[in-house]
């Protein structure tokens, strides 16, 4: 069965604090697939059951962001001690901001509310909460750059701001500063230990460790890091449904040794979905947790489910491509992956998951173009090349309008399996696959090559 990667990336970036970031069925896929991808592919040499080098399960890739994670809190009211005149003017920003949020954020929007923070901070110059939101707002819709002037100014009025401090760290992390924004996570809790964005977040970062773990000591000491982390954030608000899920993500760590942490897992998303059933993140994970369980089709469920909260969740339309690609329904496979192009133009494992649901479906020029594309993208990853064997030695050479062709078009997947070989993310048992295409294709050229050869006797001679 040709399963791509399942995607674990459950959260987002939108939002600005982490909440939970995850978007793979390996749990690897995502970033870097932030859940790390289990990869697998049959041996089938017939043209109906091709041998793919493909993805299995997305797993989430970022920490904690909008789309699974804790969103940035807001300073609905400062709790000090301030001037009736700071105290009126911040409660009428704030009230506008809440009307902003109601209309759905844009760039108009966030821009507007981030506008009447602004004021206040000029007119208060004291009042950190009000650059804090002004920040936030902008934070709101990815204007990154006016964020973190703005969280910067809020650190002028008040350097242990932990909000600001916190919502940095997303930024940070959003733009591949993992280390800045661990920093900076660290800090917001040295300020202030509620700040439960950046415990989920270091929890996260935590989860990526654990995948990584090698030795079992190591792998228990880290997997209790996470949970320190998060049972601190439940503490703090039981009601965070994002802390759940990232709970639910690190008792699926190490299930293959311990079934029963399946157990624990599915209870935590169970009391995430009575705080918030409508979390797209929370589905998406509950699909990973039943392809562990061999539930393909309660996996799918979930997974649409999570598309169905959230349009652009492209962990999610991931897991839907890859499931639906096992089930042979390319038709919406091709759709989830050309979705998933369309938000993120340079997604590699789309791209392929994308030319085998072409392949599929007959498209083979599609398909081979898309293969390509793969391979300008990233020359270095070896899942493209494999795939371009694949569809010369199962498609093209069968399709070849006469033996001549057919015989070139197995020396170019030949010719497409060593280059996969020589790449450094070619697994031992992809490179035994494409060792026995190698062999599969030479064995047909000598054969051909003997017919050709006949066949030109034949015609010397006139037979």
């Amino acid at each position: 069965m040709n399963v791509y990667r399942i995607q674990s990336a459950v959260f987002g970036p939108k939002t600005g604090i982490l909440s939970i970031a995850a978007t793979g069925l390996c749990m690897a896929l995502a970033s870097p697939l932030l859940f790390a991808g289990c990869g697998g592919a049959s041996t089938g040499k017939k043209a109906s059951a091709p041998t793919d080098s493909a993805p299995a399960t997305v797993e989430p890739d970022l920490p904690p962001s909008p789309q699974v994670g804790i969103a940035p809190e807001v300073e609905k009211k400062p709790a000090r001690k301030i001037s009736r005149d700071a105290r009126r003017d911040y409660a009428d920003a704030f009230e506008h901001f809440e009307k902003q949020k109601a209309r759905g954020w844009s760039r108009d929007t966030c821009e507007s509310a981030a506008d009447r923070f602004v004021q206040v901070a000029s007119n208060h110059p004291k009042l950190v909460e009000a650059p804090f939101m002004a920040a936030l707002s902008y934070h709101r819709c990815g204007m990154r750059k006016e964020a973190e002037q703005n969280y910067r100014r809020a650190l002028k009025v008040d350097p242990s701001h932990a909000r600001s401090l916190s919502n940095l760290g997303d930024l940070y992390f959003q733009s591949g500063k993992v280390k800045r924004a661990k920093k900076h996570w660290d800090s917001a809790l040295q300020a202030d230990s509620k700040i439960v964005a950046a415990r989920n977040n270091l929890a996260w970062l935590l989860l990526q460790d654990l995948r990584k773990a090698r030795s079992r000591s190591t792998w228990k000491r880290i997997e209790k890091q996470a949970r320190d982390q998060l049972s601190a954030s439940l503490a703090v608000n039981t009601e965070n449904v994002s802390t759940y899920v990232l709970y639910a993500l690190v008792y699926m760590e190490g299930w293959r040794r311990n079934r029963s942490r399946l157990d624990l897992a599915k209870l935590l998303l169970d009391e995430g979905a009575k705080r918030d059933d409508k979390f797209a993140p929370l589905y998406n994970t509950r699909g990973l947790l039943y392809m562990k369980r061999n539930r393909q089709g309660e996996a799918l469920k979930n997974f649409r489910r999570a598309v169905e909260l959230n349009r652009d969740f492209v962990e999610a339309r991931m897991n839907v491509g890859n499931i639906t690609l096992g089930f042979r329904k390319y038709d919406t496979a091709e759709e989830q992956f050309t979705k998933v192009i369309e938000l993120q133009p340079k997604n590699y494992d789309a791209i392929i998951g994308l030319g085998i649901a072409q392949r599929g479906l007959g498209k083979l020029d599609l398909a081979e173009a898309s293969y390509k594309k793969a391979t300008q993208l990233s020359s270095g990853r070896g899942a493209a090349y494999f795939n371009l064997g694949v569809l010369y030695k199962d498609f093209r050479a069968n399709s070849a309008d006469d033996i001549k062709q057919s015989r070139d078009a197995y020396k170019q997947a030949r010719s497409y399996f060593r280059t996969y070989m020589s790449k450094s993310d070619a697994t031992k048992d992809m490179k035994k696959e494409a060792k026995d295409n190698i062999s599969d294709c030479s064995k047909i050229i000598r054969q051909l090559d003997e017919v050709i050869e006949a066949m030109a006797k034949d015609a010397a001679s006139g037979n």
